[in-house]
């Protein structure tokens, strides 16, 4: 009698819950779309955003590459990760210089990578925005060895990541007006933000031997040094930087400078009095070419496309 009447239970309780399923498939089934109204961080967009020339673009961008170009969005969209918000903010897009700045993305970063390799770096979100800024905070020493303490918004960045998105800030007016230099870090910046989202993907791996060269086995209670002491190239803290950050910095500035040029600017014995900056450039060089097929070296001396 016990088996029995368990069982019995079991067979209601089967009974119950296909009824608790079916229901509730019935009640989604029953919702039109005029019925959902979503909430006010909802990040579901209208796509294309227009009827432009450049919208027919940035479709076929969108079906050759599985990735959404967005030139209406807001920070609440941008600046959205799963624990924080991202260190960066950003201004309107200026729509008439969509296009130019569709351009630049296409000439100067996707023509360096193989169709496969583009479609497994790109994000699926991808920002284009009027400015770009990046929310800085810095104590330590600068390379002159004084100490310094920033806390500001830097505006005028290139291009960043975020949490499977990137963000392009150069759809403005100022994108005509950049120098030869600023274009070739608008560029560098690109690029890394590309390949730092891939790093964030897992579909490219930090080496090993760069992340040797990086500088966790210090004494930090004798932290005494600027930043270029550590083996960084820029003002960002040694103590806290990761090796994925680290490497993206890296590529940002060897996709922009040839290497006798970047030599001058970083791995001087006055600038580079450890010797890393030297080290990890070459472990990025090589990495990059035999591992990915990614030539940093031939992007760097291409000229950039206005």
């Amino acid at each position: 009698m016990w088996v029995y009447n368990n069982k019995h239970r079991i067979d209601m309780s089967k009974k119950t819950l296909t009824f608790i399923v079916m229901t509730i498939l019935l009640g989604m089934a029953s919702c039109s779309e005029d019925d959902i109204t979503p909430s006010a961080d909802n990040r579901l967009v209208q796509f294309p955003q227009g009827n432009n020339s450049y919208d027919a673009e940035i479709l076929q961008i969108y079906e050759h590459y599985g990735t959404q170009m967005l030139y209406r969005f807001n920070d609440a969209m941008f600046r959205w990760q799963i624990t924080d918000r991202l260190g960066y903010v950003s201004r309107p897009a200026d729509e008439s210089c969509v296009a130019a700045a569709v351009k630049f993305v296409k000439d100067n970063c996707f023509s360096f990578y193989r169709e496969d390799s583009l479609k497994a770096y790109l994000p699926y979100r991808f920002y284009l925005a009027g400015d770009l800024g990046r929310l800085f905070e810095y104590s330590g020493l600068d390379a002159a060895g004084n100490n310094v303490s920033v806390k500001d918004t830097i505006w005028h960045v290139a291009a960043a990541n975020g949490y499977a998105n990137l963000c392009f800030g150069l759809a403005s007016p100022r994108l005509a007006t950049l120098s030869d230099d600023s274009l070739r870090l608008a560029k560098g910046e690109l690029n890394a933000a590309v390949l730092a989202n891939a790093i964030g993907q897992g579909n490219i791996q930090v080496p090993a031997a760069f992340t040797k060269e990086m500088v966790g086995n210090v004494n930090w209670y004798n932290y005494i040094g600027s930043y270029n002491t550590y083996g960084l190239l820029e003002y960002i803290d040694a103590k806290t930087i990761t090796p994925a950050q680290d490497f993206a910095i890296f590529l940002k500035y060897l996709i922009a400078y040839p290497s006798e040029v970047f030599e001058e600017k970083f791995t001087t014995k006055a600038f580079d009095t450890s010797g890393r900056i030297a080290r990890k450039a070459v472990i990025v060089r090589n990495w990059m070419l035999s591992e990915y097929g990614i030539d940093l070296e031939t992007m760097a001396r291409t000229a950039v496309v206005r």
